[in-house]
């Protein structure tokens, strides 16, 4: 699988204003994200459109080009939270783009961030199964 060098992200920005208000409310504090050059998320979806160009029409996500690692959970052992921001981390991904709910994404494996999430004293596999988001469909 090909790798891609991404970096830690806590409580990220949902704007240039950095506002971490979600839509439903929530915010994006228990929230950490390995975030990755946009560059690499228009290839992805650059790759994405020519190999099925009836779905082409994607957006970039809010965040970019990202794997979430951390989904809106609160870590038990907080003494380690926010220790690794900005810190770089390698991702492997597949090349088989996959679509849920209208979200475009890569699976992907990192030993680091696993392991990250059990120093964390959370469970070691999230709710959602890592993947690399390319892209969306939403509106608004």
């Amino acid at each position: 699988m090909p790798i891609v060098t991404g970096t830690y992200a806590f409580a990220p920005a949902l704007g240039p204003d950095g506002s971490r208000v979600r839509r439903d409310g929530t915010t994006t504090d228990g929230w950490l994200i390995v975030r990755f050059d946009r560059e690499v998320g228009r290839y992805l979806r650059h790759l994405y459109r020519l190999a099925s160009p009836a779905e082409a029409a994607i957006s970039e996500p809010l965040w970019g080009p990202h794997v979430s690692i951390v989904q809106g959970e609160q870590p038990p052992n907080l003494q380690h939270w926010k220790d690794r921001e900005g810190q770089p981390v390698e991702i492997e991904y597949a090349q088989d783009p996959r679509e849920t709910d209208g979200y475009v994404y890569l699976p992907v494996a990192c030993e680091a961030a696993l392991a990250y999430r059990e120093l964390l004293g959370l469970p070691r596999e999230p709710r959602w199964p890592l993947h690399l988001t390319i892209g969306n469909r939403k509106r608004g």
